[in-house]
């Protein structure tokens, strides 16, 4: 089974939103028309509509008519065709079963602990990872990375140590934040396990 799976919706069907549609001939007429160093009022005047109509259009909240669409292309000497961008896909909505997502291992040595991957691709913006951890496992040495972390401790107690920063004792419910650059461990208080959710966010 996936790790994760494509949420089905009422667009599952693979039909594109016609709000997609008002939003990309939006910015490609935005596009066009700061290009060519236009101001809105005098596009709008050319091509003989209102400047506030023009604004809805550019916008994505108002879809042009075709006689229109002729109309604001040939204000800015461009076939209509050209004005029709690509229409990007939907952004996919993506599941994860509590029995789903890849376990990977945090070290190498046989006792190191894993971490479940919840949320990851390159065309997101941050991943998440669950932790699940028993007393006294060995959960490697000290991390450290670009972007921003979050961690979020949902079970169990769990010291989080910055390297020249502090030490802070993390209980169900706490949550500490963090520039990934600053070198930082765990470690697991007591016998008991616990659970801890990363959120690593790409920044820049």
């Amino acid at each position: 089974m996936s790790d994760t799976s494509a949420l089905d919706g009422p667009n599952s069907s693979g039909a594109v939103d016609d709000a997609l549609i008002g939003v990309a001939l939006g910015r490609t007429i935005r596009a066009a028309r700061t290009e060519q160093k236009l101001s809105m009022r005098a596009l709008a005047s050319a091509a003989d509509i209102s400047q506030p109509f023009l604004s809805q259009i550019e916008s994505g909240n108002t879809m042009p008519s075709v006689v229109t669409l002729f109309r604001i292309a040939k204000a800015l000497g461009l076939s209509p065709s050209v004005l029709f961008p690509a229409v990007p896909e939907p952004e996919p909505i993506l599941l994860t079963r509590r029995e789903d997502g890849k376990h990977v291992r945090v070290a190498e040595s046989d006792d190191g602990a894993t971490s479940r991957v919840l949320s990851s691709g390159t065309a997101r913006a941050a991943t998440v990872q669950e932790y699940r951890i028993a007393g006294g496992p060995y959960i490697g040495d000290w991390f450290e990375s670009d972007g921003e972390i979050v961690v979020y401790v949902t079970e169990g107690e769990v010291t989080v140590s910055i390297d020249g920063r502090g030490e802070w004792v993390l209980r169900a419910g706490d949550s500490l934040a963090h520039p990934g650059a600053l070198r930082n461990r765990w470690a697991v208080l007591g016998p008991e396990p616990a659970t801890v959710l990363l959120v690593y966010a790409v920044t820049g």
